[in-house]
């Protein structure tokens, strides 16, 4: 397999960034066109984007709602601890928890913020005694449910 080396991103990749992250199932060829680039050659700059880890994933963005998660939530955490231990283990197992939807190590007070969602709010409770009340390495934790989600994404701006 040829290995690729991260370059900075120029124009082209710029723009086939912007289009991707609008709508990942265009084609190569839609791209090509509209940014002035042979579709081989946007095949070969997406390919290395994948590879170099500036495109991290290609998933599916799914209303929570629809498949029966109809609790978001954002728990903010402090570790009872703060060594490299405690902190390397507590990473480690947030990012085992199929119901964390995204978890930020953060500073300021806090050590994680974390996403979740939850069936229904006895479910959501259900979670946070096994995962935050029960759990040896959580000195605190505060939760916050969605009441309504004014913007969720992960688009990046670029350029």
């Amino acid at each position: 397999m040829k290995e690729f080396i991260k370059r900075p991103l120029d124009a082209f990749d710029q723009a086939i960034l912007r289009m991707l992250q609008a709508d990942n199932k265009q084609s190569q060829r839609v791209i090509a066109e509209a940014i002035g680039l042979s579709t081989p050659a946007v095949q070969r700059r997406i390919t290395q984007m994948e590879m170099t880890g500036v495109i991290r994933a290609n998933t599916a963005v799914i209303d929570a709602v629809s498949v029966g998660q109809g609790v978001s939530a954002i728990v903010e955490s402090r570790l009872r601890d703060d060594s490299s231990l405690v902190m390397d283990r507590a990473k480690r197992y947030f990012a085992g928890v199929d119901e964390v939807q995204q978890c930020y190590f953060v500073s300021g007070g806090v050590s994680f913020i974390i996403v979740m969602l939850a069936r229904d709010v006895a479910h959501f409770e259900k979670l946070v005694r096994q995962h935050f009340a029960d759990n040896q390495d959580i000195q605190t934790y505060r939760t916050l449910i969605v009441l309504d989600a004014v913007k969720v994404g992960l688009a990046v701006p670029i350029g």
